[in-house]
């Protein structure tokens, strides 16, 4: 435990799958009240569900904080002064103190069955009781205890009414007869996440426990242990869940779970982070960076009203700042999705007249590859292609461009131009059979900067083949 009073915080996934947003939420946030107070962030990774726990789970937890730029003082990786800060490698301080515990008096060995407790939970449910333990094996004499079974360990929970004040809900009070004697340790020595976590925090000095609020019904039960145990109670907040647009807990229909399939799909970590900083908190501003966030962040000012991750304004966030990004920056992210033969030079013109229109970098792929490639023609495309003027439109267009020793902004204009004197078309008429024919697309980038990054030889051959 530290004693100087410095403010530590800690995001404690489990390894059981990818980074998901609510997760994501949480370690910002915790980041965000680290920084701004000078404090410590400190990283655990809570595997004690052995079955679906996996190293390579835990791999892309931490580099998916690493790349959305969430840095940590203490963690499984670089150690620390707690250590050890995986959970399933902390299980002899666990067996420390829920023998602490036992002597006590304040746990006891559990030997009912699964049939008798399921049996008791119906009972309960059907005389509109709330499901909690009886108690039966508190007082079981140790001669009584069948030597075939091998017990739990339930915490004995004093009868009382447990209060804290919670950095969101405010005050908070708990009636400790609600859910009883519960269990701190398995029968298979493995101890349970409200028994764990408290050891952890406690051990560890956390000061400040920032979560989502599908725990604040495991706070009380977890009070309780800190205190049979004289341990100072950490400050809580417990952050609203995340939602979709259509109110539902969020999922992949509502664009994204996890950190990794925004990745794979094309977004700034810049733009998630600044999505991210939206939900349950109002920052006073749109966009904001990193340094911004922790000059604004406060836990008194995190709502209590669900959070709603919305794709869209994500898609919108990530657009802005993929317009701010330096080019080069971005040849580097989207050239892996290319053919590795384009000139870097090329390629930085092509990113740098895309970025404008694209809200992902996936997007900016999608408008670059027609123009490496033979463009594959969209419907509302080909059916362009069939009008009666796109022919006499792309045939002075190719007789005009071999006219001119080169291309560049003013012989694109010169060119647009005569086609227009001669086939008397303009707007759509005019631009889109051009654009079809080199593109394969109905929208897209500037068809001027469609002339300067295919040249004209590009040109020319794509419209010939039309004619």
């Amino acid at each position: 435990m530290t004693t100087d009073n410095k403010i530590r915080v800690r995001f404690a996934p489990s390894p059981t799958g990818h980074l998901h947003i609510g997760n994501a939420r949480a370690a910002l946030f915790n980041w965000l009240f680290a920084r701004q107070k000078a404090g410590q962030f400190v990283l655990r990774i809570e595997d004690t569900d052995v079955e679906r726990s996996t190293k390579a789970f835990e791999q892309s937890i931490l580099e998916d904080l690493k790349w959305l730029g969430l840095d940590w003082d203490e963690g499984p990786d670089k150690g620390g002064p707690f250590g050890p800060y995986r959970q399933s490698e902390r299980f002899g301080i666990y067996k420390e103190y829920s023998d602490k515990l036992i002597t006590q008096g304040n746990a006891y060995p559990c030997y009912c069955t699964h049939e008798r407790l399921e049996e008791l939970r119906q009972r309960q449910i059907k005389a509109g009781w709330p499901p909690k333990y009886d108690g039966r094996c508190r007082t079981l004499p140790k001669n009584e205890r069948p030597k075939d079974i091998k017990p739990v360990l339930r915490f004995k929970s004093p009868e009382k009414t447990v209060t804290f004040e919670d950095k969101v809900h405010r005050k908070l009070l708990f009636d400790s007869n609600v859910f009883g004697d519960f269990i701190i340790v398995g029968s298979d020595d493995i101890a349970t996440y409200n028994f764990a976590v408290v050891i952890d925090d406690a051990l560890m000095g956390i000061t400040h426990v920032i979560r989502g609020e599908d725990h604040l019904s495991n706070t009380p039960r977890q009070i309780l242990i800190f205190e049979a145990l004289g341990f100072p109670v950490p400050e809580y907040a417990h952050m609203s869940l995340i939602f979709g647009p259509d109110r539902t807990p969020l999922s992949k229909r509502h664009g994204a779970a996890s950190i990794n399939d925004l990745k794979e799909s094309g977004f700034l970590p810049e733009a998630i982070l600044n999505h991210l900083c939206h939900l349950g908190f109002s920052p006073g501003k749109e966009f904001l960076f990193r340094e911004d966030a922790i000059k604004v962040f406060s836990l008194n000012k995190l709502s209590r009203s669900p959070a709603i991750f919305d794709i869209e304004r994500l898609k919108t966030f990530n657009r802005a700042y993929i317009e701010k990004a330096d080019t080069e920056r971005l040849v580097e992210l989207v050239g892996p999705h290319l053919q590795e033969s384009i000139s870097k030079e090329w390629l930085k013109n092509a990113v740098d007249a895309s970025k404008g229109e694209a809200m992902t970098l996936k997007q900016i792929s999608d408008i670059i590859l027609p123009l490496l490639a033979p463009p594959i023609f969209e419907k509302d495309a080909e059916k362009i292609l069939e009008e009666s003027y796109t022919k006499k439109i792309l045939g002075i267009l190719a007789e005009e461009i071999q006219k001119e020793p080169d291309l560049s902004s003013d012989t694109y204009n010169k060119i647009i131009s005569k086609i227009k004197q001669r086939t008397g078309e303009s707007g759509k008429r005019l631009f889109m059979p051009i654009r079809v024919a080199l593109t394969g697309r109905v929208t897209g980038i500037e068809l001027e900067k469609v002339f300067m990054l295919l040249g004209k030889k590009g040109v020319v051959d794509r419209v010939k083949k039309h004619l």
